[in-house]
């Protein structure tokens, strides 16, 4: 199926991660979007660095997205599916290799991961795993005919740009696949805590993405929220018969409203002065934040003087 494809543009864009961060710490917001860019030359240097460190948790997530994925691709190629116990293996081997070979906050900043800690994270990444091959979802994967299975988009390639009331966003559906009742499915994986009301924007916004770059009818697609690290979370399912895109439109372009409020210049995207991203007020979000050491250096975890800083 042909997509369509956007030339590069400045102006900023909405998305369900950047409005994540936007809400979380506008000093964290300008860190991860404006600094590369922005920051002063003697410590754009540090900046830099700091933006490479992952988490114990995003590569968690990793793991267990790449090991779906592969999954998936030998049932697209092959009509085959790898056997539970192996796939939980290389989950947890693909964990291991991602932690030994990426730069950590929690190295970074002298917090342990501890062999009790290891085990949890283990236990994670086999229930993601075991959720996933229990899923409705791999079952109609399984039930769909072999012909069909070669417009199953597994990891869609890109950035997921699309256009919404002419407005610049980033939505893109980690699985997308039609099925026999003439649907399409348009699939998220969650590893991460289920925040059931965010996660319902987010998949709604993939059905623009499916409409804008995919050129299906929303009414033929079904927005799909599966929480894999809580087995027992019912998963989101929308169908976009019952959606109302001018809702979700609004609400999409207030929110780019809130984003090109904090800049100076739209076209260009440059960044109001860093005085106008205040450092957030919850400093429980500093304790493992990959910027604390240039944004908050006298930081003390559970010292309650943090709030001053």
């Amino acid at each position: 199926m042909e997509q369509r494809k956007y030339p590069f543009s400045w102006e900023p864009g909405w998305s369900f991660s950047r409005m994540n961060t936007l809400r979380s710490c506008l000093r964290l917001y300008w860190y991860e979007y404006y600094a590369k860019r922005f920051a002063p030359e003697r410590e754009k240097n540090q900046i830099m660095e700091l933006q490479q460190l992952s988490r114990i948790p995003f590569e968690l997530g990793t793991a267990v997205h790449q090991t779906i994925a592969e999954v998936l691709k030998e049932l697209q190629l092959h009509d085959e599916v790898i056997p539970l116990e192996a796939a939980k293996k290389m989950a947890v081997n693909k964990f291991e290799i991602l932690i030994s070979n990426k730069p950590l906050v929690e190295n970074r900043l002298g917090v342990p991961f501890t062999d009790e800690d290891r085990e949890k994270v283990h236990g994670q990444i086999k229930t993601s795993i075991t959720t996933f091959y229990g899923s409705r979802w791999l079952a109609m994967l399984r039930d769909s005919h072999p012909d069909s299975r070669r417009d199953w988009l597994i990891d869609p390639p890109g950035y997921g740009e699309i256009r919404i009331a002419g407005k610049k966003a980033y939505a893109k559906p980690d699985l997308i696949f039609g099925y026999r009742d003439g649907r399409h499915y348009l699939v998220e994986w969650k590893s991460g805590k289920p925040h059931r009301d965010e996660n319902l924007v987010q998949v709604q916004a993939y059905m623009f993405y499916a409409m804008d770059i995919m050129g299906l009818d929303m009414e033929s697609t079904v927005g799909v929220v599966q929480y894999l690290t809580y087995p027992s979370e019912k998963p989101i399912e929308v169908e976009g018969r019952l959606v109302n895109p001018t809702e979700l439109r609004n609400k999409v372009l207030s929110e780019i409203k809130l984003i090109e409020s904090l800049c100076e210049d739209v076209a260009s995207n440059t960044p109001k002065p860093i005085g106008h991203f205040a450092k957030t007020t919850e400093p429980g979000y500093c304790g493992l934040c990959k910027y604390r050491e240039i944004c908050r250096p006298d930081f003390v975890p559970g010292s309650s003087a943090n709030a001053e800083l």
